[in-house]
């Protein structure tokens, strides 16, 4: 990855938010998304997904009153391209946005309507 990357993952999320959180969850490298969420072939996108206490933290840090999504039925919180789900209240979160290697910009993750 470039400066310009890391510097807008960094910037997206306050300091004080990833300060000592370990992170879980996973990465895909593929192409774009399709208009119904699905990945294509390629290595233009690197898709990050959050998951247990990282992926709490942040939809807690996040400003901003959860909304249900239509699409998931679970309740979202964003900022940007930046998302994360609630998927079982007060238990279960998830995050998800990815960086198009090719523009150095945040995009869409994985999960939600398309």
């Amino acid at each position: 990855m470039d400066k310009i990357t890391i510097l807008l993952i960094f910037a997206i999320v306050p300091i004080h938010v990833y300060a000592g959180v370990p992170l879980e969850g996973d990465y895909q490298l593929a192409g774009p998304l399709t208009h119904k969420g699905a990945t294509t072939p390629g290595q233009t996108h690197l898709y990050i997904n959050l998951t247990d206490g990282a992926a709490k933290q942040l939809y807690s840090e996040l400003e901003g009153v959860p909304a249900k999504d239509e699409c998931t039925g679970y309740m979202v919180k964003g900022k940007g391209n930046v998302v994360c789900y609630e998927t079982q209240p007060e238990k279960k979160y998830f995050c998800s946005f990815s960086i198009n290697l090719e523009k150095a910009q945040v995009e869409a993750g994985l999960g939600g309507c398309f």
